[in-house]
């Protein structure tokens, strides 16, 4: 038997599904007119992804399963199989579409076709059982914790919107959120939980939040004690990304 599967998180779930199967289809997806591909040997810790309207994207010394995720428009999506490579070495890449593309042309689909023409990636999408969080009240009243409050952002999120994260990995770190959904608040806690996380509260609202954790104090007791939920283990089905072939690309 399945673990309690939230309503909110289902949709959610249905959504991603829907793109993520989409994607796979034989579709001709707008594509970067330029791209550089390199190594990153530099040993530095910091990585991050950038990207500006128009299809401009940078991506700094990420390995290749999170630039697959982020391919997918997913953080907290599971990409399995490849070889020790994809995560072990280390890739920049900078690329820009065509000038005169849309402000705002997603860029997901353009690194999708990058990563298949210079990494001869090729995946599919297939649904399994996996554990899962889902977010849920610590305590009986329901009641939030002092590092989360409500935000009376407007829908369009025009002055609000962000979570930015500084961390060393599951290790250490601060997460914080500006008007942000719960299913937001889940997404984000997921890379570090180590599982997807699925909004369990029913919370509708949008909050800010801040969440630190250190190796003597664990993320999962930070999320009790910082915002007054919890991480409940459970099971469900979720779509996955398994990796068929990939090979290393010539630097250029």
């Amino acid at each position: 038997m399945f673990g309690y599967y939230p309503r909110v998180a289902v949709i959610g779930f249905m959504l991603a599904a829907s793109a993520l199967h989409a994607q796979t289809r034989d579709q001709k997806p707008l594509v970067f007119e330029v791209a550089s591909v390199k190594p990153n040997t530099s040993g530095d810790p910091r990585s991050g992804t950038h990207s500006l309207p128009g299809g401009r994207v940078t991506i700094t010394n990420l390995g290749l399963r999170d630039i697959i995720r982020r391919a997918y428009g997913a953080n907290d999506l599971e990409v399995v199989g490849g070889p020790d490579w994809i995560d072990g070495d280390r890739w920049d890449i900078v690329a820009e579409a065509a000038p005169g593309t849309a402000a705002d042309a997603p860029w997901e689909p353009m690194l999708k076709a990058l990563l298949q023409d210079r990494f001869k990636l090729q995946t599919h999408v297939e649904q399994r059982e996996r554990p899962i969080f889902n977010l849920v009240f610590a305590r009986t009243d329901k009641r939030l914790g002092v590092d989360i409050h409500e935000n009376g952002c407007a829908d369009d999120l025009s002055d609000c919107g962000r979570i930015t994260a500084n961390t060393n990995g599951i290790k250490s770190g601060i997460i914080t959120g500006v008007g942000r959904t719960m299913a937001d608040l889940g997404v984000s806690l997921s890379p570090y939980a180590e599982r997807r996380v699925f909004d369990a509260t029913r919370l509708e609202r949008r909050y800010d939040f801040e969440i630190r954790w250190s190796e003597d104090v664990s993320i999962f007791t930070s999320i009790q004690e910082q915002l007054g939920l919890r991480l409940e283990s459970s099971k469900a089905p979720v779509d996955v990304v398994v990796i068929d072939h990939v090979e290393k690309p010539t630097p250029d």
